[in-house]
């Protein structure tokens, strides 16, 4: 069967006719002589519009909030972000604000409207004929990654191929959990890179740990040869019982924190050329004081103890880190300020892509 050509983004790119999300990648072409690009990644669990109904004292709707994602994202520079509780649906548009479709792309209009040029790599919300409804769905791929979504700066990023994966361990009875990806271009350099984002699940300690594993074996076909960055909420700190066998897996696999955290070990050799804020969980509750969530006394500190942060980002071991920053907006009083934007700080990497 001969390929078809595709117009995915901006980019040309060869789709067998099976889908995106089977595609066998070619290899990534030579390293050219351009100097490493220095990208700016992150991850944000932005809480899902679908829970606008536990909202009260700090926790706010995200209608609220949802300026609060957009500033930091924005004041961050990011060139691609992967969030968490996206929500897919297109049932909550009086909640929404700009695009009434469903909740990522109405973070999409709210960037763009404030100035940027972000695309989502897949706008469609399911993988069925009917892309709109899951209801009596006919599959179709159509890289469709649940709530777990990939925005990029199209004036930075090229989008090459994208792809979705249901992970084959489920809770049964709960929210599917996928682990979407995508192959970028950096623009100013030619040079490519591998995105991947996820959210394991909350409820089981085993399929959550199954889902890694499931999430490294697909990373590990993706790659071909590109450099890798894999993000997202894993429901897992450094002391989780399971950090143990999975943080080693994550670096045997070829892919690293990017913080150099190790299990059940605070601090550790710290692996960027700077980090600010680090000391800072990424897991607040809506907090509204970080001396609750974070090793204030280690803010001065030239090693301090990272924060035992739920959020990941993880790099290949080979790549430089340059920055990670827990990114809160708060006072020297240690307050966060204005609307607190979700109950997980977002967490961003500036990383050199050679």
């Amino acid at each position: 069967m001969h390929p078809r050509l595709t117009v995915v983004g901006t980019a040309l790119v060869s789709v067998v006719a099976a889908g995106l999300t089977t595609l066998g990648l070619a290899p990534a072409p030579p390293a050219s002589a351009a100097a490493p690009s220095d990208v700016r990644f992150g991850t944000f669990n932005i809480v899902t519009v679908s829970a606008d109904g536990n909202a009260s004292g700090e926790r706010k709707v995200w209608s609220q909030r949802r300026g609060t994602v957009i500033s930091q994202i924005l004041r961050q520079g990011l060139d691609v972000v992967g969030v968490q509780e996206a929500n897919q649906s297109t049932i909550y548009g009086s909640r929404l604000v700009d695009d009434k479709r469903n909740q990522y792309l109405d973070l999409r209009a709210g960037l763009n409207k404030a100035g940027a040029d972000y695309q989502v790599t897949s706008v469609y919300p399911y993988n069925c004929y009917k892309a709109w409804s899951s209801r009596n769905c006919h599959y179709r791929n159509r890289a469709a990654s649940g709530d777990n979504r990939i925005l990029y700066n199209t004036r930075t990023m090229l989008l090459l191929h994208k792809g979705a994966y249901k992970y084959p361990h489920q809770v049964r009875n709960s929210t599917a959990r996928y682990l979407g990806w995508a192959v970028f271009r950096v623009r100013a350099t030619g040079h490519e890179v591998l995105f991947v984002t996820t959210h394991l699940d909350p409820y089981s300690q085993s399929v959550r740990v199954a889902q890694w594993r499931d999430l490294i074996s697909k990373v590990n076909s993706l790659k071909h040869g590109r450099p890798v960055v894999v993000t997202g909420d894993f429901n897992s700190t450094k002391y989780s019982d399971w950090a143990g066998t999975m943080l080693p897996a994550m670096v045997n696999a070829g892919y690293g924190d990017v913080l150099g955290q190790r299990a059940q070990r605070n601090p550790s050799t710290l692996r960027p050329q700077s980090t600010t804020r680090v000391w800072i969980n990424s897991f607040n509750k809506f907090r509204r004081d970080v001396r609750s969530f974070s090793y204030e006394e280690d803010r001065f500190s030239s090693q301090p103890r990272t924060g035992n942060g739920v959020d990941w980002i993880f790099a290949s071991n080979d790549l430089t880190v340059r920055n990670v920053e827990v990114v809160a907006d708060m006072d020297d009083n240690l307050q966060l300020q204005g609307v607190i934007p979700s109950d997980h700080q977002m967490l961003r990497a500036t990383i050199a892509i050679p």
